[in-house]
């Protein structure tokens, strides 16, 4: 039998069968990108310049959606959540993840490929908060500073640094709890995220780290170069392309950054407003607010240019290196 009778009788050809088993597997991602993404955000978009009725009726009003996004962000009309404290919010997570969390994550995994006394121990301690649920680790934060059992204020009033918790209370409790009260909650929860954030990347800075070639150290050691020489001018050259990556997903992620604001606060604190808890709380309070809209599409917009400009920023810091 020929084999043009063979592929006849056998109906598709192996070929065609590969195909059809490829695209099936890749069917469900795109129709799932097709709909909850491009169908998603063209809708957010074309209702931005729509308004709806208590009745579901919807109305044409331009750009006046965006103008109150505008003003919102500007400090000039709060409404609650969102309010002009969620920009600024957000926009501080940047510095504290750049400059304090990964400097401290870098620090630490450089600790660990050196294998420093306690090594195996710091490994342990620091990677265990990146299995642990950030429901279970605000519920444990909260608990530490609540304001009449938590142990961390327990601590502090044992010491004679907590006062009694009124009014007057010269303590360094504030009223409420710290967060409980506007004055210290946002910054509470900065002391949460680098408490949470030093773990995070880890893993990923651990693994670049144990790629790179062992030679370079032992001529730099030859060469007199101290620990702290070899970190700054041999490890961090090497790696430079994992900490660009990491650092524009950090930037990146600032902008859907809620859960702490959430869970530590119930989402009920105006001071410890984010971009991406104003959304989510205003779209669940009110999902015919189409202001939210115009906002979510200013902040795409505005963070999408960002992250472009911080990714090109960071390439041209250093030239890739290869080994």
């Amino acid at each position: 039998m020929s084999k043009q009778e063979t592929k006849a009788r056998s109906g598709l050809s192996v070929k065609a069968k590969r195909r059809i088993f490829v695209y099936g597997f890749l069917a469900w991602p795109i129709l799932h990108f097709l709909i909850f993404w491009v169908g998603m955000n063209i809708g957010t978009m074309i209702d931005s310049f729509y308004i709806y009725s208590n009745s579901g009726v919807r109305s044409f009003v331009g750009w006046e959606n965006y103008a109150e996004a505008f003003k919102i962000i500007l400090g000039q009309k709060d409404r609650g959540i969102m309010n002009h404290y969620a920009l600024l919010n957000s926009l501080s997570l940047i510095p504290l993840a750049l400059f304090i969390n990964m400097p401290l994550t870098l620090i630490f995994a450089y600790g660990i490929y050196k294998k420093v006394a306690g090594h195996a121990f710091f490994r342990i301690t620091l990677f265990l908060p990146s299995v642990i649920s950030t429901v279970v680790l605000c519920l444990v934060f909260r608990l530490a500073l609540d304001n009449s059992s938590g142990i961390i204020v327990m601590i502090l009033r044992a010491i004679g640094l907590g006062g009694d918790g009124s009014q007057f209370d010269t303590g360094i409790i504030p009223v409420g709890g710290f967060l409980g009260n506007d004055s210290t909650v946002w910054g509470t929860i900065l002391v949460f995220s680098v408490w949470t954030g030093v773990n995070g990347n880890l893993i990923y800075f651990s693994s670049a780290m144990a790629r790179m070639p062992q030679g370079i150290f032992e001529s730099a050691e030859i060469d007199g170069a101290s620990q702290l020489r070899q970190f700054v001018s041999v490890c961090i050259p090497l790696i430079w392309p994992t900490i660009t990556t990491i650092s524009v997903t950090l930037v990146a992620a600032v902008f859907s950054w809620m859960m702490p604001s959430l869970l530590l606060t119930d989402g009920t604190s105006e001071r410890a407003s984010t971009i991406g808890l104003m959304i989510t709380v205003g779209v669940k309070n009110d999902s015919k607010n189409t202001v939210i809209n115009a906002m979510g599409v200013l902040v795409a917009v505005f963070g999408s240019a960002l992250i472009l400009s911080f990714r090109y920023l960071m390439s041209k810091i250093t030239e890739e290196v290869e080994y």
